[in-house]
């Protein structure tokens, strides 16, 4: 017989859609994974962080204020539920999430640093012109 053993589809970098809850619609991109879960969260889950508003639609004519403005990304991060998620092909490896951790986010003070360095991440990598899909609003 030849084992088969399942491969990891939720990895560090993949991105997924947000498919239930305040979010829902929603691209992110998987933090950190526990696929067997914790005492608290006994299923499997993964931080993730994602785009709550999407950058605008912007123009050559466009002055730099407006582009400043058109171009501005709202994230969050949250924990879910693997069921709440749903994988894409698609993965980023050069947006690197190195210290956050799910703890951080029970403290309002460090979860307010993580999200601004995380916005400071997210528009860095769209203003180079990288991942323009993970960047772009989800028509459905």
């Amino acid at each position: 017989k030849t084992s088969t053993k399942m491969r990891k589809i939720m990895k560090q970098g993949k991105i997924v859609i947000v498919l239930s809850g305040r979010y829902a619609g929603r691209k992110a991109i998987i933090v950190k994974t526990s696929d067997d879960g914790t005492p608290e969260k006994p299923f499997g889950h993964a931080l993730v962080a994602g785009i709550d508003r999407y950058p605008r639609k912007v123009t050559k004519k466009m002055g730099k204020n407006k582009l400043k403005k058109k171009s501005k990304i709202k994230p969050f991060l949250k924990v879910l539920n693997y069921n709440h998620l749903m994988p894409t092909r698609y993965a980023v490896h050069d947006i690197s999430f190195e210290k956050l951790s799910p703890k951080d986010l029970k403290d309002p003070v460090k979860k307010k640093t993580h999200r601004f360095q995380t916005r400071v991440k997210f528009e860095s990598t769209y203003k180079e012109g990288k991942n323009k899909w993970f960047f772009q609003k989800l028509r459905f």
